[in-house]
């Protein structure tokens, strides 16, 4: 299994940090790891209540009705967006 990356002119790409660790996180034997949204959600909420000075969280999910991988950022009061969809190549 391919998975596209934010070409290096996109805003993605700085969202997605390290492309190694990204490389690992993707891998298709790791998938189980994964968090699905919700669990992304509560992590990026503890994280930024923990955090003030952080705006943002970034995370990669596992979408469970499609199998995806996506790059979310999730706001302060638990408000999310699709960044990079991992798996077609598009936010």
């Amino acid at each position: 299994m391919s998975f596209r990356l934010p070409t290096l002119n996109h805003p993605a790409r700085e969202a997605v940090g390290d492309i190694a660790a990204l490389a690992v996180t993707l891998d298709p034997a790791n998938a189980g790891r994964l968090p699905t949204l919700q669990q992304a959600r509560r992590n990026a909420l503890a994280l930024l209540a923990a955090t003030p000075a952080a705006s943002r969280v970034n995370s990669v999910v596992l979408r469970l009705e499609n199998d995806e991988r996506h790059l979310i950022s999730f706001g302060p009061k638990g408000g999310w967006r699709k960044v990079w969809n991992f798996g077609t190549g598009r936010a």
